[in-house]
């Protein structure tokens, strides 16, 4: 059994380093994430631990030649695997696993830490062109605010459960009842509701067909005039163009966005959202780290090896997406 394993960063190769000697498989990796240009170094592997770019959405040589090098399993390193193919990847009968749990504290903590940054217009003081004179930067409590979370899954209870221990009235839409969370006292609404009545409103659902730009020109401007958007999940998830249409009309009194759309092609700072964003003082823009702790990533190493070491010596894993 050997794996080969890409995206490595320091960190998690010293994670592999462990797995690998306490499991006696080897696992070869790869500083650089999977290309065409390298795709010849998985050949003789049973499987491959990666980050899928957007190339593996639309391009199905990929996986034909992941199976002709002898691969039988993609292990993605993440919960959301929106760019993986699902019809190229059963046509050439690769299974496909993802990290579905991972220290959802992280994302959590990091969410509501965000929305308190922003209530309490942090971001205009971190600005280092020039300091917001204290009178103009009064902020808000979470105690005189209505939060509602788009997304009421492991992560978005948790913030949700937070947040209303922390003193907010929440409100949450879900696809499904969450019997736990209301009888806490948190509110199940529609959709048209959460949008209408958040005074903050953050997002914590896949990318998916249903997601994609659900936050558009529309929904956007049924928001109230001086609501607060988090955004930690995915950044196609909101129609960027709309939502800068909407800042520079004077709409939101702050946003905390920690993902973008066309981050994966463009990078973060290079990505022309990120430069038009930037120009707004109220915008909190951090670069995909609301999942980046020491435990999240042990978590995620781990679970994505297992999730590998289990359909190659078994056939299945809890994990599986796509078999």
């Amino acid at each position: 059994m050997k794996f080969v394993f890409f995206n490595v960063s320091a960190i998690e190769q010293r994670l592999i380093d462990d797995w690998s000697a306490a499991h006696q498989v080897t696992v070869t990796t790869v500083a650089a994430p999977l290309t065409h240009e390298n795709m010849a170094l998985t050949r003789g592997y049973d499987a491959v631990v990666f980050y899928p770019n957007r190339a593996f959405q639309t391009d199905a040589s990929l996986y034909q030649q992941l199976a002709q090098n002898g691969i039988q399993h993609l292990s993605i390193k993440s919960t959301g695997y929106d760019n993986i193919n699902f019809a190229y990847a059963k046509q050439y009968q690769i299974t496909i696993t993802n990290v579905p749990n991972y220290s959802p504290e992280s994302v959590a903590h990091f969410t509501v830490m965000s929305i308190l940054m922003v209530l309490r217009r942090l971001p205009q003081q971190l600005r280092t062109t020039h300091r917001t004179p204290r009178q103009q930067c009064i902020g808000k409590e979470l105690t005189d605010v209505t939060v509602g979370i788009y997304g009421a899954g492991r992560l978005g209870g948790l913030v949700a459960k937070t947040l209303h221990f922390m003193g907010a009235r929440v409100l949450f839409y879900a696809r499904t009842p969450k019997p736990a969370l209301t009888a806490l006292g948190l509110t199940q609404v529609s959709f048209e509701t959460l949008l209408t009545a958040s005074d903050v409103l953050s997002i914590h659902v896949p990318l998916n067909e249903t997601t994609y730009h659900r936050f558009n020109d529309v929904h956007l401007g049924k928001m109230k005039a001086d609501a607060v958007l988090v955004n930690t999940a995915r950044g196609a998830i909101i129609d960027t163009p709309a939502l800068i249409r909407y800042l520079q009309q004077g709409k939101f009194s702050g946003l905390a966005l920690d993902a973008l759309e066309n981050e994966e092609t463009h990078g973060f700072e290079t990505n022309p959202y990120y430069q038009a964003l930037q120009a707004f003082e109220n915008v909190l823009l951090t670069p995909h780290i609301a999942y980046y702790t020491a435990a999240a990533v042990r978590d995620i190493v781990m679970t994505a090896l297992d999730n590998a070491y289990d359909v190659i010596s078994t056939g299945v894993s809890e994990n599986v997406v796509l078999n």
